[in-house]
């Protein structure tokens, strides 16, 4: 057998990867071209970029629509893929009010809030992607209550 296919098995033994990834790692060991290790691996069913996709955004639940395109992007998922794996779950994912209340629960925080702990909540929010101005009118809503 291929060094590099048997490492990318191992390497697959331990998390799924995106083909991007697994590729990046093998060049950066080996300095050769894994092309043909991936693509065996691609037709066995051991990578699959959409399946990869799915479950990273079945797992980050409370992450915003934009942080998930960022970073499976980064990872080197297809855009289509991207958004089609977005898609499917879109409603079904929390709104902003939903993860506030769940990180005010998580914190201990309880509304009216102090700035700091207004700020505090913010970067918690911002960290996973929502936009700035969606917090602050939450949190003013929040606070208003």
């Amino acid at each position: 057998m291929d060094e590099i296919y048997l490492k990318a098995l191992k390497l697959l033994a331990a998390r799924d990867h995106t083909a991007a990834e697994l590729a990046a790692k093998l060049r950066a060991r080996f300095h050769a071209d894994p092309a043909s290790a991936i693509d065996a691996l691609k037709r066995q069913g051991a990578i699959n970029d959409r399946r990869f996709a799915e479950n990273f955004i079945a797992r980050r639940t409370t992450m915003s629509a934009a942080r998930l395109r960022e970073e499976l992007t980064r990872r080197g998922v297809d855009v289509e893929i991207v958004e089609a794996a977005i898609g499917q779950t879109a409603e079904n994912r929390p709104s902003l009010k939903d993860v506030l209340t769940a990180t005010m629960m998580d914190r201990n925080i309880q509304a009216p809030f102090s700035s700091r702990d207004a700020a505090r909540l913010a970067r918690a929010l911002a960290r996973l992607g929502y936009p700035e101005d969606e917090i602050r009118e939450e949190l003013e809503r929040f606070h208003e209550q």
